[in-house]
């Protein structure tokens, strides 16, 4: 393949992937934008078939090659996309509990008053800017309130969170160990005052989370908010600046036939990001032996990269993977759903009428080859 797999904000997303999966059996060698080996899969069955092999570690310690990542302080390095075995299976049994069933009432009232306040701020008419008023703004509010993060600093998060998704750390060195410091010492802080004062938010359940004799320590509750803070802001923004537009663009007839069908609207909505799903690439994978994938033999501990996207083109795919699959399947993905529907019925039921005011292609993007995310959504409304 001649193409750089790892393009950054570019349009061409589906054509890149494609090009992945349909070209050199959908197994290449490559380098990430830092410069590192590795190995892009592509094509739904291995995609799918690697995702739940036991034999593929996201430990980066299970890394022949020296894979470094953003070199993560160990507090926040110590996450569920980063653990593995045991380690992974207990710390996500303590964790998963806040994400139980019985929970979603209480999370749907946090989704639906943070929609509500920000879709009834916006304009009644004229041009909207979705993206500063609604899909920015909507995931740090509802992480945050979930999280029990204090409001007046949840700009500080998001400023902290954002440098993560750049296009190369490799080259913002200095600017993201400042971020990671400042989310280290934000989060901690946070956790403090939550053992001195707990409350009704996910940090105190978890502190409190107990199975047995075990219990989260203190770098696994910090890597627990973190990733939550990282994943739910900017990827939610994303899925729903998306989700949104393509409703308007070419759904939106039968989405207004829907509103008043709250699981026939839920499904539409599933349906579109399953469709649009903005993750490019699943996080890093290493063999923990040899593996062969479309004939080619991948060796132990060489960092393999798995694209969600060709997985999704695939005339094979037998269901989307947008959050993934297996054990590492998003522990977040019914909230960032949930977001999702309430934000598009919320604009559908505002603003009676809808039209893009750009082509798709005409919009900035993020500088992301792990997403494709939008910049900016503006329509007209009237």
């Amino acid at each position: 393949m001649e193409r750089c797999p790892f393009e950054a904000g570019i349009h061409e997303v589906d054509a890149l992937h494609e090009e992945l999966r349909t070209s050199e059996g959908g197994v290449h060698q490559a380098q990430l934008p830092d410069g590192s080996p590795v190995w892009v899969v592509a094509g739904y069955d291995a995609v799918a078939r690697l995702l739940a092999d036991p034999r593929m570690s996201a430990a980066k310690a299970a890394s022949t090659t020296g894979f470094r990542g953003q070199n993560l302080p160990p507090a926040l390095d110590a996450n569920l996309l980063n653990i593995d075995g045991e380690q992974h299976r207990r710390v996500r049994r303590l964790a998963a509990e806040a994400f139980a069933p019985r929970n979603h009432a209480k999370q749907e009232a946090v989704v639906a008053a943070a929609v509500a306040g920000l879709v009834d701020a916006l304009p009644s008419h004229g041009e909207i800017d979705l993206m500063t008023g609604l899909c920015e703004p909507l995931p740090p509010q509802v992480i945050g309130t979930l999280l029990g993060l204090p409001g007046d600093k949840l700009a500080e998060f998001r400023a902290a969170a954002a440098p993560m998704f750049a296009v190369d750390t490799s080259t913002h060195g200095q600017a993201l160990a400042g971020s990671l410091a400042t989310m280290l010492l934000l989060v901690a802080g946070v956790i403090a005052d939550k053992r001195q004062h707990p409350g009704d938010d996910l940090l105190s359940s978890w502190i409190a989370a107990r199975d047995g004799a075990d219990r989260l320590s203190e770098e696994e509750l910090i890597s627990l908010a973190f990733v939550m803070i990282v994943g739910g802001f900017e990827n939610v923004t994303s899925l729903t600046a998306l989700v949104i537009d393509e409703l308007i663009r070419h759904h939106e007839p039968r989405a207004r036939r829907l509103l008043g069908d709250k699981s026939g609207f839920a499904s539409l909505i599933r349906d579109l990001i399953g469709q649009v799903g903005p993750v490019n690439y699943a996080l890093r994978r290493f063999p923990l032996t040899d593996i062969e994938v479309g004939g080619v033999l991948i060796p132990r501990g060489h960092t393999v990269v798995l694209s969600l996207r060709s997985a999704r083109l695939d005339p094979a795919s037998r269901g989307p993977l947008v959050f993934g699959h297996g054990r590492h399947f998003c522990i977040g993905a019914a909230l960032a759903e949930m977001q999702t529907v309430y934000a598009a019925r919320a604009v559908l039921e505002k603003f009676e009428h809808l039209h893009p005011i750009k082509q798709r292609h005409s919009y900035r993007l993020r500088p992301s080859w792990l997403t494709y995310a939008l910049a900016e959504l503006t329509v007209a409304a009237g």
